[in-house]
């Protein structure tokens, strides 16, 4: 029995599942030939683990619920920790989240690795139950617990989630939500692997355009791009990054810096065939050369923005790619077109799934200056006399 248990815990440890439900199985079946209770316990909460493990959650339950009932030596605090997964698994969140809290309770003020994990998985079913700010606080204790414990990577990991539902909860000030990316940017430093450290810097970086703090999303995009070099290099992933600082640099007026990262990015969606996404950069790159005023651009980029989202069929894409265009035929003097923009922009948009109020006032007001634009400056119609002759 010994033997198959520890066994099955390296099966369970390098992910093998189902070798580990095998192995603590045959661990079980010769446990039954023992009198004693406390070895036939552990193999049966060692079973349900394995059950658990392998997506047989109700089975998994069925053994640690039995392991209770019988008086089980299984420390309570591992004992609730598998019971809530199980209740995950089973997408009874409610439940998991009572038995998660329990397991936190019960463990040991040492313990901070476990406490952190439970805090991890709790802060996940909080997501689930639609509690944000809940979820939130799990992940931003599992951060800190993660850097008691001296795990770098898992702390940073936590601090992100945490920022990432913060945003989404009215609880939070926006300084409490910039010390916890503050403090995870902090931690990114600190982690060896570039492709996590890479995918941080981004994450960090897009949360930081969220909350309009433009100049440190561009750093953090600058130090992600930075990362997808030598083995970490991947075409897509360079591609994200110039995107995305061309998007930041057009936020912050930066429109020349703007031009060269979204015409880099442009070219390598090409190369990749990912149209939409390099509709979108041709998109950005109409935009900043609009407020260059240099309008012709504008209206090249737009026109080739457009073909690219028709292709994709692209909907949300081509209604704010024929307001750019309105825009820039009003800008070029072109009031017909204008109009005949706005309206398609406004045609689409109806079709699309975009149910804004504001996108859609937006786009009718546009539309309605235009035209009365056009009115004020028609040239007065020619009056006409009729004569006769003499």
């Amino acid at each position: 029995i010994q033997k198959l248990t520890k066994a099955g815990s390296q099966a369970l440890h390098h992910n093998d599942a189902n070798q580990a439900l095998c192995i603590f199985k045959r661990a079980y079946l010769h446990s039954l030939n023992l009198s004693e209770q406390q070895v036939q316990n552990a193999c049966l909460f060692n079973l349900g683990a394995a059950y658990i493990a392998v997506g047989k959650a109700k089975k998994g339950l069925k053994c640690l619920v039995r392991t209770k009932l019988k008086g089980s030596q299984e420390r309570d605090a591992d004992l609730y920790f598998n019971i809530a997964t199980a209740y995950d698994t089973m997408n009874e969140y409610c439940n998991s989240v009572k038995f998660y809290e329990k397991a936190i309770s019960q463990y040991k003020k040492h313990e901070v690795g476990s406490i952190a994990d439970a805090q991890i998985k709790l802060g996940y079913c909080f997501t689930n139950t639609g509690e944000p700010s809940s979820a939130a606080h799990a992940f931003r204790e599992a951060g800190l617990l993660y850097q008691n414990a001296q795990k770098v990577n898992d702390a940073a990991m936590a601090l992100r989630e945490a920022t990432k539902y913060m945003l989404q909860s009215d609880t939070f000030s926006k300084s409490d939500v910039l010390q916890v990316l503050s403090e995870c940017l902090q931690l990114c430093k600190e982690i060896t692997d570039p492709t996590l450290q890479g995918k941080l810097y981004n994450d960090v970086g897009l949360h930081y355009a969220e909350l309009k703090c433009f100049s440190q999303a561009e750093q953090c995009f600058i130090e992600a791009m930075n990362l997808c070099s030598g083995g970490n290099f991947s075409i897509k992933k360079r591609a994200v990054q110039l995107q995305n600082l061309g998007a930041v640099n057009n936020a912050l007026n930066q429109y020349e810096k703007s031009l060269r990262y979204h015409t880099e990015a442009a070219d390598m969606y090409g190369a990749l065939k990912e149209r939409k996404a390099q509709g979108g950069c041709l998109c950005n790159l109409a935009y900043a050369y609009s407020q260059l005023k240099n309008y012709n651009m504008a209206l090249f980029y737009y026109e080739q923005a457009l073909c690219a989202f028709i292709e994709e069929g692209d909907l949300h894409g081509q209604w704010q790619v024929c307001e750019g265009l309105g825009a820039t035929q009003f800008c070029l003097g072109n009031i017909d077109q204008a109009i005949s923009f706005y309206k398609q922009a406004l045609a689409v948009f109806g079709r699309s799934k975009d149910i804004s109020d504001t996108l859609r006032k937006r786009i009718e007001d546009k539309l309605t200056d235009a035209i009365e634009y056009k009115v004020r400056h028609q040239p007065p119609a020619s009056h006409t006399v009729k004569t006769t002759s003499l």
